[in-house]
């Protein structure tokens, strides 16, 4: 939980940082895989294209307080754990961290931390429609094949100054908007952390989950 702690105490100060999450979607669009993940999100090309460059070029470039997430899931994957091993491997610069923290978080009891680590914080939803329960400010966007949308996520984005927060829940898409956002803007990959909260369980630990509204 070192870094769980870490990122909320960096919410309370007001740091920036961002976080994003690599796991099986990422991967088999990196792996050149065709069709589409279990959320109805496409392996494009050009998304393909996005994400290695985001991925390889990071230790040339990438501020200090960019955390790489992978799932752990990724290492029991047959099809991808050998891609995924190497590409660590070879970029041995990368602020690696758990990928699933916050849904970790969730599942024990503890995501109250963070919720309360966002308060009086100028915060924003990258993501569905459904989030619009949550008190945020809200960027909608399409539920799936939110990659042909991002320039005008990220114009919206960019009207924010205020040491703004942006919670991204966009799949696969989510990396690319966490790239895009320049340095500066706090960027968190929350996945479907809030999903069973909101009435929409989709993680497996998600569907027998106890929980007490957090806001």
């Amino acid at each position: 939980m070192k870094f769980y702690n870490a990122i909320c105490d960096k919410l309370r100060n007001k740091e920036y940082f961002k976080f994003s999450r690599w796991g099986d979607g990422e991967w088999y669009c990196m792996d050149g895989y065709s069709g589409e993940n279990r959320d109805g999100n496409k392996y494009t090309q050009e998304l393909r294209e996005h994400l290695w460059r985001i991925f390889r070029s990071a230790p040339d470039y990438y501020f200090p307080d960019y955390y790489f997430g992978i799932q752990h899931g990724v290492f029991y994957n047959n099809d991808l754990r050998e891609l995924v091993i190497n590409e660590l491997f070879c970029n041995p610069e990368l602020n690696l961290v758990d990928g699933d923290i916050l849904h970790k978080a969730s599942e024990f009891g503890y995501l109250g931390q963070f919720v309360e680590a966002l308060r009086g914080r100028n915060v924003t939803i990258i993501g569905a429609k459904y989030f619009e329960e949550l008190p945020y400010k809200h960027i909608v966007t399409p539920e799936a094949n939110s990659f042909t949308s991002n320039t005008v996520i990220i114009q919206n984005a960019l009207q924010e100054y205020d040491n703004p927060v942006f919670l991204v829940a966009s799949a696969m898409n989510s990396n690319v908007i966490i790239d895009q956002l320049p340095n500066g803007f706090t960027a968190i990959d929350i996945g479907s952390v809030f999903d069973p909260y909101l009435g929409r369980p989709r993680a497996t630990y998600q569907r027998n989950m106890k929980f007490e509204w957090l806001w």
